[in-house]
């Protein structure tokens, strides 16, 4: 058993965030608490090959990208994007959104979400270029 204090965890910095994993041990998924900034454009549109990814909103109201379409998503939304679908999000209001961020398996999930930490500029968008090699070496596409 294993039991997360509120302000234990491992912390990897993330667009000027931080992203609190809950869980990063298990084979079977990584679980972190997330907090989307206002305003935040979001991902390029892009599908994972080696992982599931979900979002459960806890407070706040994202815009999330299922294939083509946009969908809002409230507090009590569960949103799945399995391997292979394309997928993205946005968080277009005033107010931070908390999220808890679930990928599947979790080494996996867990290996790409670093590399992205890692890639992300302090200031401004994502270089297209950067990002596509990050997603590349972990099996993902970024798509129009």
């Amino acid at each position: 058993m294993t039991v997360v204090p509120p302000d234990g965890g491992r912390t990897i910095p993330y667009g000027g965030q931080v992203l609190r994993f809950l869980s990063d041990q298990l084979d079977g998924f990584a679980l972190a608490d997330v907090v989307v900034p206002a305003r935040f454009g979001g991902p390029i549109p892009h599908a994972h090959h080696d992982f599931d990814e979900a979002l459960y909103i806890l407070d706040g109201t994202l815009m999330v990208t299922e294939g083509h379409e946009e969908i809002e998503a409230g507090p009590g939304s569960f949103f799945l994007a399995p391997r292979g679908l394309r997928h993205a999000f946005r968080n277009p209001t005033d107010n931070p959104v908390r999220v808890l961020g679930l990928w599947s398996p979790g080494p996996a999930g867990l290996a790409f979400m670093e590399d992205v930490a890692a890639a992300l500029p302090t200031a401004g968008p994502p270089d297209r270029a950067v990002m596509a090699e990050v997603y590349r070496r972990h099996h993902s596409d970024l798509l129009p």
